[in-house]
């Protein structure tokens, strides 16, 4: 099984600017900044030293759709659980049925929304099956 990158954060600069402009205007989608904003050096180098943990979910495509607000996502069902994503990148290279593979991180916000909403998951990468 060969998969494609078909999005990656280290890529996404225009999606960087977005986080960490919302932290440093301490808006309500600021993330907390422990290890440095979203993106910067600081960050990426706490990833690589494992200070901030990456999970990783391998699974099947089982869904494509738009969402209520009309952003493109996907379902993945792995071991036994589903799962939804927003797609990023070229929904041409995405294919129900497929394999599909995602790194991301969970970062907590700086004023959670609420107890039960108090942090989010920032995809690292997505690699699609070819």
């Amino acid at each position: 099984m060969e998969f494609y990158q078909a999005y990656s954060l280290e890529r996404d600069r225009e999606y960087i600017e977005r986080l960490q402009t919302a932290t440093v205007q301490n808006s309500e989608f600021a993330l907390e900044p422990d290890h440095g904003l979203v993106g910067s050096e600081r960050w990426w180098e706490a990833i690589r030293e494992g200070q901030i943990s990456t999970t990783r979910v391998e699974g099947e495509i089982v869904d494509i759709r738009l969402n209520s607000d009309s952003w493109p996502e996907f379902e993945v069902s792995a071991n036994g659980e589903s799962s939804t994503w927003c797609l990023e990148g070229d929904i041409k290279t995405y294919s129900l049925g497929g394999g599909v593979r995602i790194d991301y991180v969970t970062v907590r916000y700086a004023k959670p929304p609420s107890e039960s909403y108090d942090s989010s998951r920032i995809v690292l990468g997505i690699w699609v099956e070819t």
